[in-house]
């Protein structure tokens, strides 16, 4: 089976300081894999790449068998729209409804009847537990709801992997665990790939399938959330216990 997301040596420098330092990493069609690590690390810049949102250095990402670095940017949109992505603060414009936000890629993207849009819009605030808010704007949002606008527009497109950075932060516990929920129902019932960087151990622990732990932009240890958790390795350890007293 053609991996749904394979890194090969990837490198990523900038003035003079290497940030991801030569990383291999596969993730498999329908697995959720979660990257952690301490800040500056390298997880949002890994994450970037994957995107194609940052040109790495030298390397490969390759998007379901397809090699994007040596690509053009018009080459790389029929595979960019392959992929959602999950801002760490939604990355709504102000400006638009819930409505328009959502819509904003098919509008974009794709030549669609009103109706059909409208249908579209309304079937993914339906997914992520969102009906009738299409005329509010972000302003009168949550964060938890915030969230999920973000997580709606991102499945517009229908994208084979939807890639989060840090879907938790300034969450409250329950709306934490809400959209750890979420992110697990939607793998289910979609077979969605997802990649979370994330700092948050426990929602980690109760979403990913498989966790990568990161250190000075390498790959210090992966395994199961219960590997990670009981990893006899003195960074991971020093890490978890730090996160864990933070989240309290």
């Amino acid at each position: 089976m053609t991996p749904a997301i394979e890194l090969c040596q990837l490198v990523y420098r900038v003035n003079g300081r290497t940030i991801l330092q030569g990383i291999d990493m596969q993730v498999q069609p329908g697995e959720i894999v979660a990257i952690m690590g301490p800040s500056g690390c390298g997880k949002t810049t890994l994450l970037k790449c994957i995107a194609g949102l940052l040109q790495p250095t030298a390397g490969e990402v390759r998007i379901e068998g397809i090699n994007i670095v040596p690509l053009s940017e018009r080459e790389k949109m029929p595979l960019r729209l392959r992929l959602g992505i999950v801002f760490q603060y939604a990355a709504l414009f102000d400006y638009l409804t819930v409505f328009e936000n959502v819509a904003f890629g098919l509008v974009r993207h794709r030549r669609l009847a009103r109706a059909e849009l409208e249908r579209i819009v309304r079937e993914r605030l339906a997914w992520v537990g969102l009906e009738g808010v299409e005329h509010l704007y972000p302003s009168q949002l949550s964060g938890g709801m915030r969230k999920r606008v973000g997580l709606a527009r991102a499945l517009a497109l229908d994208p084979h992997i939807v890639l989060f950075d840090e879907p938790t932060s300034g969450l409250d516990p329950v709306n934490a665990y809400q959209i750890d929920m979420l992110i697990r129902r939607l793998n289910q019932e979609l077979g969605l790939t997802a990649v979370i960087v994330s700092h948050d151990v426990v929602s980690v622990f109760r979403t990913a399938d498989r966790v990568l732990m990161m250190s000075e932009g390498q790959i210090l240890l992966e395994g199961t959330p219960e590997t990670i958790q009981h990893a006899d390795h003195p960074q991971v350890q020093a890490f978890l216990r730090m996160a864990s007293a933070n989240h309290l």
